[in-house]
């Protein structure tokens, strides 16, 4: 045991030890625990969906749940649950966060006891913003099918897969990224605000952002709107808007306050 205690510490696990103590780490530890770690995961997850097609068979089972095309296809995506509240509820309650987020900026350039939240209540409006913009792009310039559209699934498409070519004679989508998981991904930013601010309840931000996209992808997924996929790669490009951002707008003022 005195062996362990007394061996020094690799690189790898200094980076990670200094990210979560109280005192900031370095530009570089926190480039490598929130950019780099967090990519290897993202592609490395990414290329086993793309290889596995286990987008089909999470596609194929929610559609068996709902009956197949015995009973009409897609019986849940006009219901009550998943269009009216996932859907179209969750879509107002995220343009009204924004809304209310923007006013409160627009009030801490006017009133003094405001001016300590304008940084970061400029950098969640930048990193929703940004995202949403990147997605929206995204969604105009890839050729992916929703599920809803595909033969396989009542449609009149065939599959192709998200980064292949698309053939002669296969119409264009507009799915890919989710547009709509995008809406609670979006504001992963709230945790690098806690982390700076608020560092103990970073992990709660964290979560809770998590749950939002989570639950508005699944009820994507239900509707036949989106693969599994469109949301899983949505959460990677939130989660490098705003770790990005944090780094350019946010880190400093993480270190003024140590």
């Amino acid at each position: 045991m005195k062996r362990l205690l007394s061996r020094p510490l690799t690189k790898v696990q200094s980076l990670l030890i200094h990210s979560h103590s109280r005192r900031p780490a370095s530009l570089w530890s926190d480039i490598f625990c929130y950019v780099l770690l967090p990519s290897i995961f993202f592609l490395s997850l990414g290329y086993a969906i793309e290889v596995s097609h286990v987008d089909l068979v999470i596609a194929e089972s929610l559609y068996r749940y709902q009956g197949g095309p015995e009973f009409g296809g897609w019986t849940l995506r006009s219901s009550f649950l998943e269009e009216g509240i996932l859907h179209k509820g969750m879509h107002h309650l995220v343009v009204v966060l924004a809304l209310s987020l923007l006013a409160a900026f627009v009030i801490s350039l006017k009133r003094q006891p405001w001016q300590e939240y304008r940084a970061p209540l400029l950098y969640l409006i930048v990193c929703f913003a940004v995202t949403t913009l990147i997605i929206a792009a995204l969604k105009k310039f890839t050729h992916v099918n929703c599920p809803w559209d595909l033969v396989a699934f009542g449609g009149t498409q065939p599959f192709v897969p998200t980064f292949s070519a698309l053939p002669t004679g296969v119409t264009p989508g507009r799915c890919f990224p989710g547009g709509h998981a995008s809406g609670g991904y979006g504001w992963l930013g709230l945790y690098f605000v806690a982390l700076v601010y608020w560092p103990r309840w970073r992990y709660l931000a964290l979560a809770a952002v998590l749950v939002c996209g989570g639950l508005m992808d699944i009820g994507q997924q239900l509707r036949g709107a989106h693969f599994m996929s469109h949301g899983f790669w949505s959460l990677a490009i939130s989660w490098w808007v705003s770790s990005l951002l944090y780094l350019l707008m946010l880190r400093r003022y993480r270190v003024r306050r140590a």
